[in-house]
């Protein structure tokens, strides 16, 4: 076998020349001169030739690229059907009959991008998280335990000092019992621990392997590769369920013994309750989360008004929260295109400018990415909401102006009355209209699975393929959100009040109005915990903090 220091092709050779290249496809390392002849060569134009000193001494892949059934042959083909990788004796003898057979080079082409590779990765990332969770809380677990038995060991020191020399015995044997049950509960969790740290260890191997193939691999590794790792991933999330369903959390408690006898100090009890990391499966995770109850709102009190500079002039037009808590909101006055960043939804940050007014703005759920509309552009741009950086700009093909967001959609709506179903890539994958008003704000009722969307002087309740459920008029345009309970709340810019309907349309309650310093409002929207409420108002020139009441 060659040194992981010369060229593999001059070793076979019987040459020792240093390797300085790396073919990734040929899994070969390579001197100056084979890397120079391995580019020229019209086969090996293809291939991912790279520099040996960015990969270090580790270069052994799990991507297989031969076939599991029949080893002498490559891995060559895609069968959409079956959802496996396979090579050309598999194609003519497993899926004859099967429609979408694709070669490898075109199902792999644009994986980087892929709703797999990001599923994989999020997987990945999820494992991490969980298994991060498990190891705390169990040294969490250990760091009580600890503390439990300096606790008790004082109280069975203080009685020791009012039973005197007596006790002494009796503290003796407590305390033996005490350190037995810890060393006992010690062992079980770091038995524990060891299977967590195996684990993790697995996991962060493949997501290196993932990371190294994302930057330096083919198409084709990378995404043979990927199939591979949702069985990986499989198997972690069967033994990270297994280590949640063994774990338990031990206490130890101290009953004082009250009769005064001295046969004893007391008696040691154990407290066993169920591990508190509990293990979800990240795709199945919001449908099967329990629910926790809801608080509904009574009303709101007014908390604050969010000054900015005054030289400035000011015209904010959507507001949006971020994960992190940060307040995102838009500036359409034409002097000053930017989208202003709140942290902690109070405290200015930073700003961001763009080449023409952003109007709508949206948080996608559960990532780092925030969405707006460009109008004048036809475009809709994303946003890095923790570096507060911008990021690629999608043209979405028509004036486009309200916007809003789910875990794995993103809804835009404008012109005419059109909407536009996309993925959090940016890729239309639905169009249609609704009546032929502008739409200038959308919302998301995830629970009965339609949109909210204002028009001039209406509010629409439209299911995702088209259908109207019901409209209401409204005076203005209306700003629109949604709470727990999936009220809506819209603003009337006309007559200066803040409404609160039923998700079916069908009740209607005035909930903020000039009395609450209400004038001239827009956008509106609530942050993460539904403690408050942030509207756009004072004709757009400030944006007003409401707490829930």
């Amino acid at each position: 076998m060659a040194s992981t220091s010369f060229c593999d092709p001059c070793s076979e050779a019987d040459k020792s020349l240093r390797a300085t290249r790396y073919c990734s496809d040929c899994e070969e390392r390579l001197c100056t001169d084979c890397a120079e002849s391995h580019c020229r060569f019209k086969a090996f134009k293809s291939h991912h030739v790279i520099d040996l000193s960015s990969i270090g001494s580790n270069i052994l892949m799990s991507a297989k690229k031969n076939c599991n059934f029949h080893s002498e042959m490559m891995l060559d083909y895609y069968c959409t059907d079956h959802e496996i990788v396979c090579c050309r004796a598999c194609i003519s003898k497993e899926h004859r009959l099967c429609q979408n057979v694709l070669p490898l080079e075109l199902a792999s082409k644009d994986v980087r991008k892929s709703a797999l590779f990001n599923d994989v990765m999020e997987d990945i990332a999820h494992l991490i998280t969980t298994l991060n969770a498990l190891d705390n809380n169990r040294q969490s677990n250990l760091q009580s335990i600890e503390k439990t038995k300096l606790t008790i060991t004082k109280q069975i020191r203080a009685l020791k000092f009012k039973f005197l020399k007596q006790l002494d015995d009796l503290e003796r044997d407590l305390t033996t019992s005490l350190s037995s049950l810890q060393r006992k509960h010690e062992m079980e969790i770091n038995k524990q621990r060891q299977e967590i740290s195996q684990v993790m260890v697995n996991v962060i191997e493949n997501k290196n392997e993932m990371d190294f193939l994302s930057d330096h691999g083919s198409k084709n590794q990378l995404f043979i590769f990927l199939r591979q790792q949702v069985t990986n991933i499989h198997s972690a999330e069967a033994k990270i369920q297994q280590i949640v369903s063994d774990a338990q959390e031990f206490d130890i408690t101290f009953d004082e013994k009250k009769d005064g006898k001295l046969e004893s100090f007391g008696s040691l009890s154990e407290y066993v309750q169920p591990c508190q990391v509990q293990y979800k499966p990240k795709k199945f995770q919001q449908a099967q989360i329990r629910p926790e109850p809801m608080k509904n709102i009574l009303g709101f009190e007014k908390d604050t008004v969010l000054k900015f500079n005054t030289n400035v002039v000011k015209c904010l037009y959507s507001v949006s929260v971020t994960d992190n808590n940060k307040l995102l909101m838009t500036n359409i006055e034409s002097s000053d295109n930017k989208l202003y960043v709140c942290r902690d939804c109070k405290d200015y940050e930073t700003e961001i400018a763009f080449s023409s007014e952003p109007d709508g703005v949206a948080v996608i759920p559960g990532t780092d990415r925030a969405v707006i509309t460009l109008p004048k552009e036809n475009s809709i741009q994303f946003i890095n909401t923790t570096k507060m950086t911008k990021d690629n700009i999608v043209i979405v093909g028509f004036r486009c102006y309200g916007i809003t967001a789910r875990h794995n959609r993103i809804y835009v709506g404008g012109e005419d009355g059109t909407i536009k179903t996309l993925d959090t890539n940016g890729t239309v994958l639905k169009t249609f209209q609704q009546g032929s008003g502008d739409i200038f704000f959308i919302a998301y009722d995830d629970i009965h699975d339609h949109s909210i969307v204002s028009c001039v002087g209406k509010l629409l309740c439209v299911k995702l393929d088209g259908t109207l459920v019901y409209s209401k008029y409204v005076s203005g345009v209306a700003g629109v959100t949604l709470d727990r309970q999936r009220n809506i709340y819209y603003v009337d810019c006309y007559t200066s009040n803040i409404q609160r309907m039923s998700s079916d349309g069908e009740n209607s309650e005035e909930m903020l109005n000039k009395d609450n310093d209400i004038d001239h409002p827009w956008g509106l929207c609530f942050n993460n915990d539904f403690t408050k409420l942030f509207v756009s108002n004072n004709y757009r020139k400030s944006v007003c903090v409401y707490k829930c009441k």
